[in-house]
């Protein structure tokens, strides 16, 4: 593999013209090029349709798991047509048939320094991994300072119905990226778990997994498995309500890019905490296991220097 793009967020509005995926001297490497969309043309956004300039298939409609390879020569000139509404994700790989620019040996050198040190390895969990503390989007008409932004974590937050509370002591409005990075707890309709999260980005990992894994997810007792909610006080709640004023500066353009038919989301009209916290558990229980596959593959990985799906013997 020669490299990988995060996966990335189309925004309303986001578009790219002609081109191809070698267009520079130094993408000259780039041999083939595949990219896996995480979501659904309809479902989740519309337009960012998918076009090539020559050929049979001239059009690619979005669907969640389809995978699309080509070669990122000038045989397959492509363009994504404008986001009109919601957010297109997807995660770009691209393959070079030149071994000089594999980057599967960089990561597996790195992955090695961090796993197979006996002392990190018991130390060093992977997930949740730290929030960035500069993750905000403005709309094209503002300056791009978090004064006039959204944070983007909190607003993913925040269009399926939740908020977060920091018992830290810190000044709010000075200090709210910082506040992020740290332990918090989520809240909704002016109920607070009593649960703390490692940051933000662990509250929104979990809040993501219920809503993918709430229907295979076992049936709770009454109780909950993860701490208790309580009313929020009014103190309680003006932290709450100051914090949301910090990190949310533009509501209209955290709903248009975030909120498309959240309102008709199932999981999110049948919510309850007794649920939620059983996602709570099923995450550590997943984030553990794929943890435990990661150091069980690495001496394959660096055995055979290249990244693979690894199979296991099981007694």
């Amino acid at each position: 593999m020669l490299g990988l793009l995060p996966v990335t967020s189309w925004a309303k509005g986001a578009s790219i013209g002609w081109h191809s995926d070698d267009n520079r001297e130094y993408l000259k490497q780039r041999d083939f090029s595949a990219v896996c969309y995480l979501n659904s043309h309809g479902e989740s956004f519309r337009g960012g349709l998918f076009h090539f300039k020559d050929g049979e298939l001239q059009t690619v409609v979005p669907s969640a798991g389809d995978l699309l390879i080509y070669t990122a020569d000038s045989n397959n000139i492509h363009s994504v047509e404008e986001v009109t509404d919601g957010e297109r994700l997807t995660l770009t790989l691209w393959f070079s048939r030149n071994s000089t620019h594999d980057e599967d040996m960089k990561l597996i050198s790195r992955l090695s320094q961090i796993y197979l040190n006996e002392e990190s390895c018991r130390s060093f969990f992977p997930f949740p991994a730290p929030a960035s503390s500069n993750m905000y989007l403005f709309s094209r008409e503002q300056s791009f300072h978090e004064e006039f932004g959204i944070n983007i974590c909190f607003a993913r937050l925040l269009v399926l119905g939740f908020s977060i509370y920091s018992s830290s002591d810190e000044n709010l409005l000075e200090e709210r990226c910082d506040i992020l990075l740290k332990p918090l707890k989520l809240t909704r309709s002016d109920k607070l778990l009593s649960y703390e999260f490692s940051n933000i980005l662990h509250a929104l990992q979990v809040v993501q997994y219920y809503l993918w894994k709430s229907w295979d997810l076992p049936r709770p007792e009454s109780t909950l498995s993860w701490g208790k909610v309580t009313e929020l006080s009014h103190p309680q709640k003006e932290k709450v309500d100051k914090l949301k004023l910090a990190l949310i500066k533009d509501h209209k353009l955290a709903w248009e890019t975030f909120g498309f038919r959240c309102h008709e989301s199932t999981e999110l009209q049948d919510f309850n905490w007794a649920c939620f916290s059983v996602a709570i558990t099923a995450w550590e229980d997943y984030t553990s296991e794929k943890h435990k596959d990661l150091i069980r593959s690495l001496p394959h990985w660096i055995n055979y220097q290249s990244i693979f799906c690894a199979s296991f013997d099981t007694v």
